[in-house]
């Protein structure tokens, strides 16, 4: 019979075979700090937040479950993978909400343009300044300027805004994590003396 072949290290499923631990291993280490945690279905504020650790756990399964890590140090890759959640993993949920309120904007905001309005005082009593962003006590005239898009101008603006690769960039980063040229270890074959006779006939 032949030994099934094993790769030199485990693979991402061997380290986190479900989302729960990876969570759990993920919130209780050093880089889940607040500002740069990822949400994971907490609430706060009034607001529940989705849970995108188990989104990212899904990513990170899909892409790279059956990969073996280039670490033999287990416990090393598992903190190289939260460094790179810490660095990357904020921005990347910033651009999924973003995304995802681009995508719920209606037609009408979708074509709204910019509005500039021009207030103007005359012989207020104060001493003129150009330094000062205050807005004006009181104003003598006001001029406003609406600006509207086109339906054609509005979609293009809209699609250069929407990003679809969001999570593929996130996700590159973890590639540097696992075993790119993957050569497994050369399998081996144990002989019976059953194995021996047959091959003397």
């Amino acid at each position: 019979m032949i030994m099934n072949d094993k790769y030199n290290t485990m693979k991402f499923t061997d380290v986190w075979d479900d989302s729960s631990d990876f969570e759990s291993e993920y919130l209780s280490s050093p880089l889940a700090i607040d500002g740069f945690t990822i949400h994971h279905g907490e609430t706060f504020g009034g607001v529940t937040y989705p849970n995108n650790l188990e989104v990212l756990y899904a990513l990170l399964y899909s892409r790279y479950g059956n990969s073996p890590i280039a670490n033999r140090d287990v416990n090393q890759f598992k903190f190289k993978v939260f460094s790179i959640m810490f660095e990357f993993g904020p921005n990347w949920e910033k651009e999924l909400e973003i995304n995802k309120k681009l995508r719920g904007l209606t037609e009408a905001e979708i074509m709204q343009g910019a509005k500039a309005i021009y207030n103007h005082a005359y012989n207020d009593g104060t001493s003129p300044s150009t330094g000062t962003t205050d807005e004006l006590d009181y104003i003598n005239d006001q001029n406003t300027s609406i600006n509207k898009k086109s339906k054609m101008a509005a979609y293009a603006d809209l699609l250069v805004l929407l990003r679809s690769g969001a999570s593929e960039y996130f996700l590159s980063q973890f590639r540097r994590l696992f075993t790119v040229a993957v050569m497994p270890q050369i399998g081996f074959r144990i002989f019976n003396d059953l194995d021996d006779e047959e091959g003397d006939n």
